[in-house]
């Protein structure tokens, strides 16, 4: 299942449908769109891809990682925060990851 957030801080309803998929046990992939901040509600998550855009392009790339047609790289512009503190870092500022296929 793959399922986009968008903004999940204003959202409750976002955060619980994300969530009670994250509880089915079936495999998941959350796709924050447009920022990074949602992974902060779903660290859960066992895969959390953040596009900081929702226009067609970016929605295209994302899916060509998506199906590991190219490996994503990265490195955060921002620090996130914890849900429900947010003086205590989640992940740190240029915090990134990447794998090779």
């Amino acid at each position: 299942v793959v399922v986009s957030s968008q903004r999940a801080w204003i959202s409750s309803g976002q955060q619980e449908l994300v969530r009670d998929l994250l509880a089915t046990g079936t495999p998941v992939i959350v796709l924050a769109v447009r920022d990074p901040y949602d992974i902060a509600y779903f660290t859960d998550a066992p895969t959390y891809v953040a596009t900081y855009s929702y226009s067609p392009v970016s929605l295209r790339a994302t899916t060509r990682v998506l199906f590991g047609e190219v490996n994503p790289t990265g490195r955060l512009p921002v620090a996130i925060p914890t849900a429900d503190d947010p003086d205590t870092e989640l992940y740190p500022y240029g915090h990134g990851l990447s794998y090779g296929g």
